[in-house]
């Protein structure tokens, strides 16, 4: 009988030891689960390669689903810039990548951020990846100026990638085609460009520009048909989101083709971007606005051209920016 009357004691005991043991397993994976997420951050949206709307939008970075909103630090390349940059309010660093001692006998094949002609840098690619990721939640576009560089770089976010440390989206920028203005061809090699990211790191969004030129004394010419929907052919066949960089002083006269382009595919937006010598006058900003859904086009442009546009358009949406 008293060991009758001991063994439910017992039992009791080893349940009571085992509920507590799946307590604890179920506590530490939530909290693991939590601390590798970014806080605010749907799950779906904290991909290379989510929507960078979606994942500002997660985070409350902006209030509407509105490329507008989003905001840029440029060449954010030694580490001194890169520093400003995440104690700036921006939400997207943008960097240029090339590679350390290129075309000299101490080219080492390491990517590092530097924009040409510079060749050497206080920052490698892997050190400035370690330092955003670990400290900001801010988008990331890499700009690549040297076919050399992609290969390594896409290696390096792979890796990153699979340990979990990129949770946010990734756009891949490089200059493909021969833009306007520009007499001899020094565009990323297209064909190598687009390879490497399907074979290499395919969970981004791609970024294909054009070389162009602007000089104030000289005639200029804009965008033409042929040019893009040569890109079209290029990236029409790839299956990521994909942006595409425009200079913006020569769009509103390269507008039916770049409207065009944006019909083709769900996939496809315009990222602005403007010189800082470049002329720009504010109608053809509005006018670009007025012609699209707000998610399709990034406004890349400099202060204070970008407050009074800001303002003008906010001011048509009747919203605040």
């Amino acid at each position: 009988m008293a060991c009758r009357e001991h063994l439910p004691k017992n039992r009791g005991k080893w349940v009571f030891a085992g509920i507590t043991c799946v307590s604890v397993v179920v506590i530490v994976t939530t909290v693991l689960a939590i601390t590798l997420r970014q806080p605010g951050c749907e799950l779906e949206a904290c991909s290379p390669d989510a929507d960078m709307l979606d994942y500002l939008l997660s985070l409350g970075q902006i209030s509407h689903r509105d490329a507008l909103e989003v905001t840029w630090y440029h060449a954010a390349n030694s580490k001194k810039a890169m520093a400003a940059a995440l104690n700036s309010n921006v939400t997207v660093l943008e960097a240029d990548v090339n590679v350390e001692g290129l075309g000299t006998a101490n080219e080492t094949g390491v990517p590092i951020m530097a924009h040409p002609p510079a060749i050497y840098s206080d920052n490698t690619l892997e050190q400035w990846l370690d330092t955003v990721l670990g400290s900001s939640q801010k988008g990331i576009k890499l700009d690549f100026k040297n076919i050399k560089a992609v290969g390594p770089s896409l290696d390096l976010l792979r890796r990153l990638t699979e340990e979990g440390k990129v949770q946010r989206p990734v756009w891949i920028n490089a200059d493909i085609l021969k833009g306007p203005n520009v007499p001899i061809s020094f565009e990323v090699n297209a064909t190598q460009f687009l390879a490497l990211v399907q074979e290499k790191y395919p969970k981004v969004t791609l970024s294909p520009g054009w070389t162009t030129l602007y000089l104030a004394m000289f005639p200029n010419r804009t965008y033409t048909r042929a040019m893009v929907e040569k890109m079209h052919e290029l990236v029409g066949v790839v299956p990521q989101r994909v942006t595409f960089p425009v200079r913006s002083s020569m769009v509103r006269a390269a507008w039916p083709h770049f409207s065009w382009l944006l019909s083709q595919s769900e996939r496809y937006s315009l990222t602005l971007w403007q010189a800082a010598s470049d002329p720009m006058l504010v109608e053809d900003l509005l006018y670009i606005r007025d012609n699209t859904a707000v998610h399709q086009v990034y406004y890349d442009i400099f202060e204070p051209f970008l407050s009074q546009f800001k303002q003008l358009a906010c001011k048509e949406r009747n919203w605040e920016g």
